[in-house]
């Protein structure tokens, strides 16, 4: 925490982003609102054993806007990687061609997992 030269108020930075904190409880969790649920979503799909990378795919993915839910949190129309195709994906499955090979869990099921948390 540090104080701000200009006011005699101390002023707290998110530990993610470096924006000013300014509510109380985002101050305490050294975290904005917005930085702590992407922190979430990040620590549900490690705990559900997606990898690094279908993590970081499924956060470009989410920012993007290329994943909508359809039903609620379970079903989710996702844009393919090539941006001309779109799939249904959900947590425990995926229409992709990589979800119905079924060897790794794809990175459409890791945003899907993100999102639902």
């Amino acid at each position: 925490m540090t104080t701000n030269t200009n006011t005699t108020a101390p002023t707290a930075k998110c530990a993610r982003c470096g924006r000013i904190l300014r509510s109380a409880a985002s101050i305490a969790r050294g975290k904005g609102a917005h930085c702590a649920r992407l922190d979430r979503r990040e620590a549900a799909a490690r705990e559900a054993g997606f990898k690094d990378a279908a993590i970081d795919k499924a956060l470009q993915l989410i920012a993007d806007h290329g994943i909508v839910p359809v039903r609620g949190r379970r079903v989710f129309a996702v844009v393919s990687s090539d941006g001309t195709g779109r799939y249904l994906t959900a947590r425990e499955a995926c229409n992709c061609p990589a979800g119905l090979r079924a060897r790794h869990a794809c990175y459409h099921r890791a945003a899907a997992h993100m999102l639902a948390a």
